[in-house]
């Protein structure tokens, strides 16, 4: 069981997975971001390229910033470690589904639930919550003001993670919830 996930706010009681544990060693940064995230999410990750090859990169499969992010990581031959809200054998969004398997083959897949569990829409706030705990650091792309990612954020600050936010446009609606964490 990861001993960084025991340091947080109710912790799964049980984590299923599929892929390679010692991806969980290594130091990881969270990345999440809106769902119709677009060029801005993919300049910010090429910003990242800096950071130490050892970094695992930490999303939840999801459509946008986090189908970028496993992305980015599969092509920096960085770890990527997948949250999922469904079973280890669902995948949602359907689209994504390649995607998954490769994460799992290459890196990591996570999640709390059994085989078979379909995709509900609490399940993926409470997913959030294993991103924040998995992680050492949390970046923020784009996010609207009232956002997945922002809840993932607010719950990174109550495991003492330590969050990051791209500045964006004040009138782009995309930037406002990162705009919103950089003020805060």
């Amino acid at each position: 069981y990861p001993q960084r996930l025991l340091e947080t706010y109710q912790p799964p009681i049980v984590i299923f997975y599929r892929g390679a544990l010692a991806c969980l060693k290594q130091p990881a940064l969270g990345i999440v971001g809106a769902r119709q995230a677009g060029p801005y999410t993919k300049l910010a990750l090429h910003q990242l390229e800096s950071l130490p090859i050892t970094t695992a990169i930490i999303s939840g499969l999801a459509q946008g910033a986090d189908a970028m992010a496993h992305q980015w990581a599969l092509q920096q031959g960085r770890a990527p470690i997948g949250v999922i809200g469904t079973g280890l054998n669902c995948c949602y969004p359907p689209q994504n589904e390649q995607l998954q398997q490769t994460v799992a083959q290459c890196g990591l897949l996570l999640s709390e639930y059994p085989l078979d569990t379909p995709a509900r829409k609490f399940q993926f706030p409470a997913r959030n919550r294993i991103i924040a705990g998995l992680c050492h650091g949390l970046l923020v792309t784009e996010a609207r003001q009232r956002s997945g990612s922002l809840i993932t954020a607010n719950l990174a600050l109550q495991a003492n993670r330590n969050v990051y936010a791209i500045p964006g446009r004040l009138d782009q609606s995309l930037s406002a919830g990162c705009n919103q964490l950089i003020l805060a």
